[in-house]
């Protein structure tokens, strides 16, 4: 099958320029002005951006053990829907995953129901180094701070040990939060946590990634390290902890949303952030109301990251680079991230003058609500291409 995808602005070579990209059995075979080609469906892109498809490196899929809050197949849609072609899946699942049968499963059961390409981050413990070895996962999961499930390391010097068994090339993830219930204190603890970590793998020479930075000091510390990259979730660049008390039992995140002030030094910051992570935890009502911390995002993360471009904050090549190309540099996604030849046909296509209001009554996420419920954007997903097959076409699934 071939696809050839007409008009419109395609983001390649790092900027934005009028080409056609024809797609044959599932990979980028022509780029260039006006192909003069024919394919067995043609899509027309005019008046419209055409971004490779957006890589979210942090999600909670939640299968297996909690799929009454999402599964593969629902993440899967919600990913689709919000531009996602490819995601990144946490360990910390009721059975974490902490064994190379546990990955196995997991690997398997998003075949057989996502529509995206899932990929997944491996669990650590205080003594799981030989099924690390065994799995030889391309990502490991760290947590030295306490958050949904039961995975954390509670032995200092284990932290160490993996950061010395882990290939030094491949990307170590860090969840640094602190569980203080005070706010200063637990800024100024999560900000000791990464420095002891990234000083830490320095001495190592590890690669390593901050997951959910929520300050403007957690970033410029976690990068004073030169192998450290940082993601940053949506909803520290939109929400403050003044939002919290409109939000309710809605509110609760793991890090806790920070000041207004603090907010503000965030998107100051971005210049020196590495990708948007949506950290997408979605729970029922019934478990926010009963302490869950953790917000629904995939469906949101794009038009909010493009409301900063239409409010002359981001740039929309950066935009690209952050939820793209990044991600896959980062992460050794080969052949996607981009629209080059050779690549995956994995491609976004965006209408930027799309106004919507955001419902969560009417995503694809199992949990139907979000902390953005009521928000106007500008800028939406309009087609989605995953291997070159057409799955969102004009804001709704093909099938």
């Amino acid at each position: 099958m071939s696809l050839l995808i007409r008009g419109g602005k395609a983001f390649i070579g790092g900027k934005f320029v009028e080409k056609d990209i024809l797609i044959e059995n599932g990979i980028i075979s022509k780029i260039g002005p006006s192909l003069d080609t024919k394919a067995d469906e043609t899509l027309h892109a005019d008046n419209f951006l055409v971004l490779p498809g957006l890589i979210d490196p942090h999600v909670h899929m939640r299968e297996p053990g909690a799929t009454y809050k999402e599964d593969f197949y629902t993440g899967g849609r919600a990913a689709i829907a919000g531009g996602f072609t490819t995601v990144m899946d946490m360990p910390n699942n009721p059975v974490p995953t902490i064994t190379k049968e546990r990955l196995e499963e997991k690997i398997g059961l998003a075949k057989q129901k996502s529509l995206c390409d899932v990929l997944f981050h491996f669990g650590t413990t205080d003594n799981n180094f030989d099924e690390i070895k065994k799995a030889d996962p391309q990502s490991l999961k760290i947590y030295l701070g306490k958050t949904t499930g039961d995975l954390m390391l509670h032995n200092p010097a284990s932290l160490e040990m993996h950061y010395k068994n882990f290939p030094k090339n491949r990307p170590i993830v860090l969840h640094c939060g602190s569980s203080d219930p005070d706010p200063q204190e637990n800024m100024r603890k999560t900000i000791g946590v990464i420095k002891n970590a990234a000083s830490l793998a320095k001495k190592t020479k590890n690669k390593i990634h901050l997951a959910h930075a929520s300050t403007k000091n957690d970033i410029t510390v976690a990068k004073n390290y030169a192998k450290c990259t940082v993601e940053v979730a949506p909803h520290y660049l939109f929400l403050s902890s003044e939002n919290v008390e409109k939000l309710g039992v809605f509110g609760k995140v793991y890090p806790p949303l920070r000041p207004e002030q603090k907010r503000i030094m965030m998107l100051s910051a971005l210049e020196l952030v590495d990708c948007i992570a949506t950290d997408h935890a979605p729970h029922t009502p019934e478990d926010k109301e009963n302490g869950a911390a953790g917000f629904p995002g995939l469906e949101t993360s794009f038009g909010l990251i493009f409301d900063l471009c239409n409010n002359g904050i981001l740039d929309k090549i950066r935009l690209v680079q952050l939820m793209s190309e990044n991600p896959a540099k980062i992460f050794g996604i080969n052949n996607k991230g981009m629209i080059k030849t050779g690549y995956m046909g994995d491609i976004t296509i965006v209408d930027p003058k799309k106004e919507w209001v955001v419902d969560a009554l009417e995503m694809h996420s199992k949990c139907k609500w979000s902390p953005f419920q009521g928000k106007r954007l500008k800028g939406k997903v309009h087609t989605v291409v995953k291997g070159g097959n057409v799955l969102y076409r004009e804001y709704e699934f093909v099938n």
